[in-house]
């Protein structure tokens, strides 16, 4: 009778012994060194102690540290709870799935299949009231877009589609290059949200300025060609003028050009309109001679 008594507390106290002390326990067949089971064991225990007083995001460090040194389901599933309470409920399903997809040996604790069998149960319970929003753009998007909900990066493909996100108030902003909207949506607890955002048109385009030329053909080939343009018509002028004088000359001052006094100034004035005539004609031949080819050869725009 006695061993029997014996042997009913024994299994009395291995069914209420706390189950991350069984999960730390069944792990000893990875080698894993006594100090850190110690210590892994110490901090799930501070970890249930700080979730029965309500502090959620304390128990949640704990739990993660031992789980970090020993991983179990019993743990994982301690965690997704405390994400539950914090109302990450995203962030919970997929520590819940976590501890599912755990592969346990057959020799593992009863506690362990427990513990995934309750994140499964805990999980399905848990995924109808988790809300989604869904973001919808209108206007031109351009060629860069960054899309931000509660200043964190969310990908631009899921722009129109139905994003799982955590009950409460949310920030969402788009940004292109030229400008910015935002707006807030507010989602409770199975709520499926939507936020229309209103993009305006894209600036025109300011027409590129043109390239500057690296030698100014056009304005120097114009030149050219007035100068030698000016040239053309002085000499064409001067050789008129002096052709007049000549008749006038060879008739009182003979082939010679004996002039009598009264008709020198005449002769000096043949001088000097023949003497303009022969720089008109050379200024206008270099003027058109170097202009035309600089308008002809100089690099198209």
């Amino acid at each position: 009778m006695r061993m029997r008594s014996i042997f009913a507390r024994l299994l009395v106290t291995a069914i209420t012994l706390p189950p991350i002390l069984l999960s730390a326990s069944s792990l000893r067949a990875q080698g894993t060194d006594m100090e850190t089971k110690s210590a892994a064991r110490k901090l799930g225990a501070e970890g249930q102690k700080l979730f029965d007083a309500g502090d959620y995001a304390g128990a949640l460090e704990k739990f993660n540290l031992a789980d970090s040194l020993i991983p179990a389901p019993t743990l994982g599933l301690r965690s997704a709870r405390c994400l539950v309470k914090l109302g990450r409920v995203v962030e919970a399903s997929e520590r819940y799935l976590e501890v599912i997809r755990v592969q346990l040996d057959r020799s593992a604790p009863a506690v362990m299949r427990k513990a995934q069998a309750d994140a499964l149960a805990e999980r399905e319970k848990l995924l109808p009231t988790i809300p989604s929003l869904k973001i919808d753009l209108e206007g031109p998007t351009g060629s860069s877009l960054t899309v931000l909900i509660d200043d964190k990066p969310v990908p631009v493909a899921l722009i129109g589609q139905k994003r799982p996100t955590d009950p409460g108030v949310h920030k969402v902003e788009v940004k292109r290059p030229d400008t910015s909207v935002s707006g807030e949506v507010v989602l409770k607890p199975g709520e499926a949200g939507r936020l229309l955002l209103q993009l305006p048109p894209l600036p025109t385009a300011a027409p590129p300025p043109p390239k500057p030329e690296t030698f100014p053909f056009r304005t120097v080939g114009w030149i050219g060609i007035g100068v030698g343009g000016a040239g053309l018509a002085l000499g064409a002028i001067s050789g008129v003028l002096s052709l007049t004088n000549e008749q006038s000359l060879l008739k009182r001052c003979g082939p010679d050009r004996l002039c009598p006094p009264d008709a020198r100034s005449q002769s000096n004035a043949y001088d000097v309109m023949r003497a303009f005539t022969t720089i008109g004609l050379v200024i206008g031949g270099v003027g058109l001679g170097a202009g035309i080819p600089l308008l002809l050869v100089r690099p198209k725009e």
